[in-house]
């Protein structure tokens, strides 16, 4: 499949799509509100909970997260441990979507991810792979009728939607309940949810997901390592998220200096006082700067930038993967 890199804003972004004249990114301010309302939503559980036996998996001391429900494309990938190491096979059980559901779906969830994994120090790729894994490239019906993509259960401002899911545990093996879900009024609020969760853990272990935060991990592998036995009880939860993160390279996505959430990232403001956008550069493999002729950032936006490159006396700040801001433009 064709891969994009998309621009991220310091603050939120929508949707981006090139166009035959350059398309502006508008920032906008951050939805504390949205934030807050994640933190504060009561999580309905099923009445597995009561039974923190059935919650601890099996040679293990980790207690997993009634919170949250396994997709059944995990509980397929999971009932062979052959299986549970193909690639072949995960990959198949998660990507029943088109190609074109596949694009689509990224180029909508890229950015909102993005910008939620800066806000709470995560991956990426991380939350990507979950998605994808959890909503069958938001395909599922949970994610169409409620915009959740990690199957949290619940309600988010009491909204919620009632659907049965399949549970595992040591015991007992799959079984299926009935349990409310949270609804959402778009993706983003999904993935912000997502990363308070794993930010700030649960109700009995505010730490309970610290493996996942960047601070902690050498890589995206520690932190699907970590949400095993935690995150989802599927015994094969890490390697399918290694797997698609690995097929489809979700970690491109890391490398933005929106998701690097490190002390050498900072922000510039940019401003075209001659036009009504900012013009972004490309730089070829001979080290020229190039004009990109679809997109431009508006006015008096905010922008992360992690690195700097100077040519013909001009400082080039980045924004995205490989593109750039003259220093001309820089408010």
């Amino acid at each position: 499949m064709s891969k994009k890199n998309l621009l991220t804003s310091a603050l939120v972004l929508g949707t981006l799509a090139a166009t035959a004249t350059p398309s502006i990114v508008s920032a906008a301010t951050t939805d504390t509100a949205d934030s807050s309302a994640a933190q504060t939503s009561t999580e309905q559980v099923n009445n597995k909970s009561q039974d923190n036996s059935s919650n601890v998996i099996a040679g293990s001391e980790k207690k997993a997260d009634t919170t949250v429900a396994t997709s059944a494309t995990v509980q397929a990938a999971s009932e062979s441990l052959n299986n549970a190491l193909n690639t072949t096979a995960v990959i198949q059980a998660a990507t029943g979507a088109t190609t074109a559901q596949q694009q689509a779906f990224l180029s909508s969830a890229v950015p909102m991810a993005q910008k939620a994994a800066s806000q709470y120090g995560l991956y990426t790729s991380v939350m990507l792979a979950q998605a994808i894994l959890e909503s069958g490239w938001g395909t599922s019906t949970l994610a169409t009728q409620g915009h959740n993509l990690f199957g949290i259960k619940g309600d988010y401002n009491g909204a919620f939607v009632t659907m049965p899911t399949s549970e595992w545990s040591a015991s007992q093996g799959w079984y299926t309940i009935n349990a409310n879900f949270r609804k959402y009024p778009s993706y983003y609020e999904s993935f912000a949810d997502n990363g308070n969760k794993l930010r700030n853990g649960v109700a009995w272990n505010s730490s309970y997901y610290s493996g996942t935060w960047k601070e902690n991990t050498k890589s995206y592998k520690d932190a699907t390592a970590w949400l095993q036995g935690r995150y989802a009880t599927a015994p094969n939860y890490a390697s399918s998220l290694n797997n698609l993160i690995q097929t489809y390279n979700l970690t491109q996505y890391d490398g933005n200096a929106e998701t690097n959430g490190s002390a050498q990232s900072s922000v510039i403001t940019v401003n075209n006082p001659n036009g009504n956008f900012v013009k972004l550069f490309a730089f070829d493999s001979n080290g020229t700067p190039t004009t990109v002729t679809n997109r431009g950032l508006a006015n008096r936006t905010p922008w992360y930038t992690d690195q700097t490159k100077t040519y013909n006396g001009h400082t080039y700040y980045r924004v995205a993967t490989n593109e750039w801001v003259e220093d001309t433009y820089k408010a």
